[in-house]
């Protein structure tokens, strides 16, 4: 698995721990349990109180990431 640049900070994937998942760097959180909490209509802080060891700063990074994806995708601004 191939960390974005931008989020190499933030995230980590090994073959010795949660199968090789991406997770958010020193836990055991897989960067699915945000994604699946905010599809389900749940906000970053439900997210936060239920993974606590997740910074506020490292959800946050993930999602402008995943914004400016698609906003790159459509020709938009990015997300600074």
């Amino acid at each position: 698995m191939t960390i974005p640049k931008e989020l190499e900070g933030v995230l980590v994937s090994t073959n010795d721990t949660l199968g090789g998942s991406v997770r958010f760097k020193g836990t055991r959180v897989p960067v699915q349990a945000l994604l699946d909490t905010l599809i389900c209509n749940h906000t970053i802080d439900y997210f936060l109180e239920g993974f606590p060891d997740v910074t506020k700063d490292q959800a946050e990074a993930v999602l402008k990431w995943e914004q400016n994806q698609s906003r790159h995708i459509f020709g938009l601004d990015l997300v600074a």
